[in-house]
């Protein structure tokens, strides 16, 4: 894949402070309005993409779905999308800035999440799951990195650079996401069952499991591998 390119310093009106993570096409940076002064995430697309043959055959169709949802999810546990704009050498998304992180920190060692805490954002999850499953929106990648921390267990679904569009081009592509967080339909290529993904909660609990046992959800060594393989 191309080699990343450097921080710039300003995207647009965007003054940026830091980078917070890198994704399969881009970077995510922290952001100020130049403006309003407020704080953003901002996702870029990383230029060198544009020319690689996957990136139109695949990224850019998915970019340009998680763009289009930019004001359309209003949900207390759902990552915010502003803005975005794209053309033919550049794109990138503005988001809500989630300042505590994600829940990857708390999947091993002495951070895992007590039971109880785990089940709450397993409710807040689902919750959120379910909205955007009512807006013709399945996510298709929830794992603890895409779930964000703001205090406590206060909790926001992002990047849904991944998702179906229930009423979207049926050419959308279905093996999307992370192998150890997909349902069977991802995995086998099967088409995308809207109503079966969105309403069972195996993805909130196979990211929980890390969350709480510490471990990968089909690990042979995993107390919950067993029940999240039915």
């Amino acid at each position: 894949m191309p080699a990343r390119a450097p921080c710039p310093a300003r995207i647009g009106k965007y003054e940026i402070q830091r980078a917070l993570g890198k994704g399969a096409v881009g970077t995510v940076y922290l952001a100020r309005d130049g403006f309003s002064g407020q704080d953003i995430a901002l996702k870029v697309i990383d230029p060198g993409f544009f020319k690689h043959p996957e990136f139109r055959e695949i990224y850019r169709p998915q970019f340009e779905i998680e763009a289009s949802l930019a004001g359309k999810l209003d949900h207390p546990h759902i990552v915010s999308i502003y803005d975005a704009v794209l053309t033919d050498d550049a794109g990138h998304i503005v988001m809500e800035y989630v300042p505590g992180g994600n829940l990857a920190p708390y999947v091993s060692g002495r951070k895992l999440l007590p039971v109880d805490s785990a089940v709450e954002v397993v409710f807040k999850c689902c919750g959120a799951l379910d909205y955007a499953f009512r807006h013709g929106i399945v996510h298709r990648d929830i794992k603890p990195a895409n779930i964000m921390v703001g205090e406590g267990t206060d909790i926001k679904i992002g990047d849904f650079g991944a998702a179906y569009l229930r009423h979207g081009d049926a050419s959308q592509t279905i093996r999307l996401g992370t192998p150890s967080y997909m349902s069977p339909e991802q995995i086998e290529e099967r088409s995308a069952r809207h109503r079966r993904s969105a309403m069972r909660p195996g993805p909130s609990s196979r990211s929980i499991s890390r969350t709480s046992a510490g471990c990968a959800p089909r690990s042979s060594r995993c107390p919950t591998a067993k029940s999240t393989r039915r």
